[in-house]
């Protein structure tokens, strides 16, 4: 049985990275193509209220993120090619049914297929950006890098065909979801799957037969997986302040939703151009442990002067720092999930790995948005947490030597 690691001395088929990377782009922008106009539609064109706008996102998010480890498990027992393709076809179905989709019950039942699809590829895909790529940071920072091309492409493409109707968009992004289905099935074949290894070539370092594992090493790896997801969810409630406090001190300061945007925008670009850059620079000089504590860090320090800094130019300064943070921790946190797991359970890690993050994502909105209109009100010392917490789950990870 082999490893992640094992695939560093590898070359994959010729293709089969391409066509991955090809469908990471093809689905972000399937994906950005229609859900940031989903809730504009569902206030305005159906004439839901915020309240309930908000419990459908909740309910299509909760899918995805809540299946995330049966579908790892699937993905790992079912095969990666299989399950990927799977998970297209019902988010391409999901997004058919949002077209035709005119009451909550509708739309909540289109949701949890659009959500449960994003639960069948997820863990699949990453798994097979580990198994093709040898869980390198680098490799992981393309993808990176292509989801967040297809957040600058996806909104444009959506603005422009919104004026032809909602319907015209859900359709355009099922089609795109569509592609996606023959891109995984004939770009990947087999190549990702863990008993279809492709021939070994020199590596850097001379590879080394694992032994079985015995029962104490088996515990001693479910701990240090265990801990590696605490982690994770303590800098992923960090994280997905990125979707509520930075949209609403942007929106503050600058007082455009037209602004927001385009600081959103200006952040995909910055991600898109430098993450592969700055992650080799980073892989060649620390080990993960300190690049996991670096970008952590940054991305508390991003939020805290963000949030406590007066004016535009605190603005640019958190955003920048919390940008690079992203860039930085991202690809990291990918790396380390896979490397070291058995190639006959990737899926299933970023399937755990999923749900935690899912915890910390809720945890972390939870508690900022209840403080939101306590002490984070007024800006201020208040937003100092945040580098407090972004530091502690640095030292978290430092201690813990994950990696």
């Amino acid at each position: 049985m082999t490893s992640p690691d094992d695939a560093a001395g590898r070359t994959p088929p010729r293709g089969a990275m391409p066509a991955l990377y090809a469908n990471t782009f093809v689905m972000a922008t399937g994906f950005y193509v229609l859900v940031p106009l989903l809730a504009v539609h569902l206030a305005d064109g159906l004439g839901f209220g915020l309240a309930l706008v908000g419990l459908l996102a909740g309910v299509r998010a909760g899918a995805q993120q809540g299946l995330q480890l049966p579908a790892g498990i699937l993905a790992d027992r079912w095969g990666v090619r299989r399950t990927i393709v799977a998970g297209v076809l019902v988010r391409a179905a999901g997004f058919g049914a949002l077209a035709l989709a005119t009451t909550p019950l509708a739309v909540g039942a289109a949701g949890v297929a659009v959500g449960l699809g994003g639960a069948l590829f997820h863990p699949a895909s990453y798994a097979a950006y580990a198994r093709l790529g040898g869980a390198r940071p680098d490799v992981f920072a393309r993808r990176e890098a292509l989801s967040n091309a297809g957040f600058v492409v996806g909104p444009l493409l959506g603005g422009l065909l919104v004026a032809t109707g909602f319907d015209v968009v859900c359709w355009v992004a099922a089609g795109l979801f569509l592609v996606a289905a023959p891109l995984t099935w004939w770009g990947l074949g087999r190549a990702a799957e863990p008993d279809a290894g492709p021939p070994a070539v020199p590596a850097a370092e001379p590879a080394t037969p694992a032994p079985s594992p015995s029962g104490g090493m088996r515990r001693e790896a479910r701990r240090a997986l265990v801990l590696l997801c605490l982690l994770n969810a303590g800098a992923w409630a960090i994280f997905t302040q990125l979707q509520l406090v930075v949209p609403l001190r942007l929106d503050a300061v600058l007082g455009s939703s037209v602004g927001v945007g385009a600081v959103y925008a200006a952040v995909a670009v910055l991600v898109l151009t430098t993450t592969v850059p700055v992650t080799r620079w980073l892989q060649a000089r620390l080990r993960m442990p300190a690049v996991l504590a670096l970008g952590v860090a940054l991305m508390g320090t991003g939020i805290a002067v963000l949030g406590g800094g007066p004016g535009v130019a605190s603005l640019v300064a958190g955003m920048v720092v919390f940008t690079l943070g992203q860039m930085v921790f991202q690809p990291a946190m990918s790396a380390v999930v896979a490397a070291g797991a058995p190639a006959a359970s990737v899926a299933t890690r970023f399937g755990v790995n999923g749900l935690a993050l899912a915890v910390g994502g809720v945890v972390g909105s939870s508690v900022v948005g209840a403080m939101l209109a306590g002490p984070l009100a007024d800006g201020g010392w208040a937003w100092a947490g945040f580098a407090l917490a972004g530091a502690g789950v640095a030292v978290g990870y430092a201690r813990a030597r994950v990696g």
